[in-house]
């Protein structure tokens, strides 16, 4: 599904901030990227989902060169992705129904399909009470979880989130890594990057570390799937097991539990994954 090859990024004549990045993240695959601030964790994911261009190397997406691609490929292969952005990028002055339904306008959905999709989705995150809300009156926790919505509403192959524990507490932060690892076990690749290793460790995902621009080998919890994520290919680990994949390696470590977390998201109607 991704496929980076000796992929390097530098900014005008200064020092590679990324180098020699070879990776590749298997369809129904779950990932944290970790490292410290400032690693370059944003810079790899912007790569990833097109927003920026690797001074080297190369990069896959869904079986296509990106390189080699032209601009209308480019929209194509961006459709396929969801994005939850560090800094969330919620429209204040629309509500947290439009804001979540903007994806899907974007691409023509039918008003009817959104009015349908859109409540019940957010009634699927724990927000059914806010639709007619303006971020500005959420919490962060609530704007976490519009941002999850609005990235999933049109069912993405793949969800990149930009540090979405970083700045809550760790009883939403396991929530909000339950309802990731509901989207998985749909299918959808999960990437989330997090300076937080020990959080990241508390799960048996495949997880990729990045070190002064370079990546180290995988640290793979005990139980998890075999991994070969850097560079060349590696086995498909298919969707998530909530119970057992993705469980907290130790259950006393991990406390506090988090919430259960909420059945399957709604699939969306027809217009939607039409304009997917």
């Amino acid at each position: 599904m991704v496929r980076l090859e000796n992929v390097g990024k530098r900014y005008g004549t200064d020092a590679e901030i990324l180098h020699d990045i070879s990776l590749t993240l298997d369809p129904g695959g779950f990932y944290f990227l970790t490292g410290v601030s400032g690693a370059g964790k944003t810079t790899l994911l912007k790569i990833i989902y097109l927003a920026e261009t690797p001074s080297r190397g190369l990069v896959s997406l869904f079986d296509t060169d990106v390189s080699a691609a032209d601009r209308a490929t480019h929209n194509a292969l961006r459709r396929r992705i969801g994005i939850v952005f560090q800094d969330f990028r919620l429209v204040e002055h629309l509500t947290v129904r439009d804001n979540v339904a903007l994806p899907l306008r974007i691409a023509g959905a039918a008003e009817r399909e959104i009015r349908e999709n859109v409540p019940e989705l957010l009634g699927w995150m724990g927000l059914e009470d806010k639709l007619n809300y303006h971020p500005a009156q959420l919490s962060g926790g609530e704007q976490q979880r519009v941002a999850i919505a609005r990235a999933i509403v049109r069912r993405p192959d793949l969800l990149i989130a930009d540090e979405p524990t970083g700045n809550i507490d760790d009883e939403i932060a396991m929530l909000l890594v339950r309802i990731f690892e509901r989207i998985n076990r749909l299918g959808t690749t999960v990437l989330i990057a997090t300076h937080d290793v020990a959080f990241a460790s508390r799960f048996s995902h495949r997880h990729l570390h990045l070190d002064r621009g370079g990546l180290s080998a995988p640290k793979t919890a005990p139980g998890a799937p075999a991994a070969a994520a850097l560079g060349g290919s590696s086995p498909s680990s298919g969707a998530a097991n909530l119970d057992q994949d993705s469980a907290p390696r130790d259950r006393a470590e991990a406390e506090p539990e988090a919430p259960a977390g909420p059945a399957d998201p709604p699939a969306p109607g027809d217009a939607s994954a039409e304009a997917q």
